[in-house]
């Protein structure tokens, strides 16, 4: 096992001074004690020392708006989320259409690419076979002899 090139007091100190400047992350607590002290420390101890230090933390109460003192307001309330909900209803189902559109291209695109490379296949195969028909039609005329050039057509 290694020594340890950070003390306990060194991280918690990182951490204090990271949380005077707003947000602590772990991934900011390492880079800091990089920059400080040559070392980022193991991932494990220093996230136990975070959530530590989390927890010591004390939360701020949380305030609820006075809305059922008012009906009018909770009434409103009541309206805008319904609003909302439907908004986000047609939303989804709008996306869940656009979706199933591009899946079915995606299919089509991926069949009609196979019938592409059958269809090179199939044109490859038939150059194949029209260089051979080529090549003998050469060696055919290359046996021949030679015959006297053709005659003129005459009707008589």
């Amino acid at each position: 096992m290694r020594p340890r090139l950070l003390t306990d007091e060194m991280i918690l100190t990182a951490i204090r001074d990271l949380a005077a400047r707003g947000r602590v992350t772990g991934t900011a607590l390492r880079a800091l004690l990089l920059q400080r002290y040559g070392a980022k420390g193991s991932v494990g101890r220093v996230y136990r020392h975070l959530q530590a230090a989390a927890a010591r933390r004390v939360a701020l109460p949380v305030r609820e708006p006075p809305l059922a003192a008012d009906p009018q307001t909770l009434q409103e309330a009541r309206a805008r989320a319904a609003l909302a909900e439907e908004r986000e209803r047609v939303h989804q189902a709008r996306w869940a259409r656009e979706i199933d559109a591009l899946r079915a291209r995606l299919a089509e695109a991926d069949h009609s690419s196979r019938e592409v490379a059958a269809l090179r296949l199939r044109v490859a195969q038939l150059q194949g076979a029209l260089d051979v028909a080529r090549e003998g039609l050469r060696t055919l005329e290359s046996t021949r002899p030679a015959a006297a050039p053709p005659r003129p057509f005459s009707p008589t």
